[in-house]
């Protein structure tokens, strides 16, 4: 069995919310204690949790902050990270409500549920890459890339990973790399600008990423990044697949794309460019055209 603390990255305890510090993986594993919605929001602003980490941080929230609805969090929660759904996961959490008897338990039964669905998504996806998949990533799903190793050897079916740095915060570096690594499995670092290159020379055939958002028309939202692999994809003919999760029936021009702050650009290096000017959108939209399939969590 593979593991990583990035399957969870945001646990509940007592009257604390325990976040995994994704900033300072691969070197250190240390978390933050949140009992606050103000540091709640902080650790989210901070990028010190993203993708199913900030999903758990808004559910665990509608627990501990009750003086507060699902609702006005999300509004909370969609100011500091503009691009999420936060309002979908805000409507989740009040249907599951009516079925349970508390809020605590609406969001356990909701996370339970949710990682036997994103096992069962592993398996699908497993069964429709080629015998031997050279995979292609980008940025970080959240551990499910383990998943999805393991019902890949269930079938035989030996795999090899190549995963993009993910600049400017390096998600793939220190996330996915790193407990990939941990877990043994094979496991290439690529930087960004090399993909075409891999792609041109069949190293490549097949790319799956994450969906931070989705439409039911077939677009997705992810880090940015993504458009530029669904493109080549495109062009070498190699099929891009992308793991959703409730697809929403909206436009996708109506989504705000975050910009992040101007010095995260610059962060690895030591001189001060505070003043020097840079864009950082921090994610991108993929058409459907581009889309080989989505694979949906349901």
């Amino acid at each position: 069995m593979y593991s990583s603390p990035l399957l969870f990255p945001v646990k509940l305890e007592g009257k604390n919310i325990i976040v995994l510090d994704e900033t300072l993986l691969p070197f250190k594993e240390e978390y933050i204690e949140v009992d606050s919605l103000k540091k709640a929001l902080e650790v989210l602003g901070s990028m010190k949790t993203r993708a199913f980490g900030q999903v758990l941080l808004f559910f665990y929230s509608c627990v501990l902050f009750k003086e507060y609805s699902p609702s006005h969090l999300s509004q909370e929660f969609k100011r500091v990270r503009s691009t999420f759904a936060f309002e979908f996961l805000a409507e989740l959490v009040e249907e599951e409500v009516k079925r349970a008897k508390t809020i605590q338990e609406a969001v356990d039964n909701f996370i339970k549920g949710f990682d036997s669905l994103r096992r069962k998504r592993a398996k699908r996806l497993a069964q429709i890459l080629p015998p031997f998949p050279k995979i292609l990533t980008i940025c970080n799903v959240n551990g499910e890339l383990l998943y999805l190793y393991e019902e890949l050897k269930k079938l035989n079916k030996s795999c090899l990973f190549y995963v993009s740095e993910t600049r400017p915060y390096l998600q793939g570096t220190r996330l996915t790399f790193w407990e990939l690594r941990k877990n043994n499995i094979p496991v290439y670092l690529v930087c960004d600008n090399q993909v075409a290159q891999l792609m041109k020379e069949k190293k490549v055939n097949c790319v799956v990423t994450g969906a931070d958002r989705s439409t039911t028309k077939g677009s997705i939202i992810n880090k940015v990044g993504t458009y530029a692999l669904a493109k080549l994809a495109k062009y070498f003919n190699i099929p891009f697949y992308a793991l959703v999760q409730y697809p929403e029936d909206i436009d996708i021009k109506s989504i705000e794309i975050e910009e992040r702050p101007q010095e995260e650009v610059f962060m690895f290096l030591e001189e001060d460019f505070s003043e020097v000017e840079a864009v950082y959108p921090s994610f991108d939209v993929v058409e459907k055209c581009l889309v080989t399939q989505m694979i949906n969590i349901r």
